[in-house]
């Protein structure tokens, strides 16, 4: 119960910490914490938590977006089972490289998948994706995580004893 809480809330801050830096930093400085959040929960405490942080960060997202309902949830979704899977090949505890490896290649996950569903239910410009979406999300997320992993690493720990 505790855990679950604790997950709430951080879904909570993260939401309103990507809201206050989109405002803040605009279109090119828009990291995904949210996915950040799916991918520490799932390399933390296991595939359960992960895929309930997942469902509570696609629904808040979904919930403030403009776009067809449940796109997010699905992509955080799916991201939360292939972090369970790349996590086997490619990823090495206590490794900064092999983590932000296993960031990239789920954050560069979560834009296709969320580029394919909206491309079944609206039209989407493939270079604008690229150009709008891709390359800052990849890089200012990647530039982001290891500050959010480490800080996530120290609230957990101090919340969960």
């Amino acid at each position: 119960m505790k855990k679950t809480f604790i997950i709430i809330v951080l879904v909570l801050l993260c939401f309103l910490l990507e809201f206050l830096i989109f405002n803040i930093g605009g279109r090119w400085f828009m990291p995904n914490l949210l996915l950040l959040l799916v991918i520490f929960f799932n390399l933390y405490l296991g595939i359960r938590y992960s895929i309930f942080t997942a469902v509570c960060a696609g629904f808040m997202k979904d919930s403030f977006c403009a776009s067809v309902f449940g796109i997010n949830l699905v992509s955080f979704v799916i991201c939360a089972y292939m972090v369970t899977i790349l996590k086997r090949y490619i990823y090495h505890a206590g490794s900064k490289a092999s983590r932000m490896l296993l960031v990239f290649c789920i954050v560069l996950i979560n834009l296709i998948v969320n580029y394919v569903l909206l491309i079944k239910f609206s039209k989407v410009n493939f270079f604008e994706a690229v150009k709008y979406l891709l390359l800052p999300e990849l890089t200012t997320t990647l530039i982001v995580s290891t500050a959010v992993f480490h800080n996530l690493k120290k609230c957990v720990s101090r919340l969960s004893v």
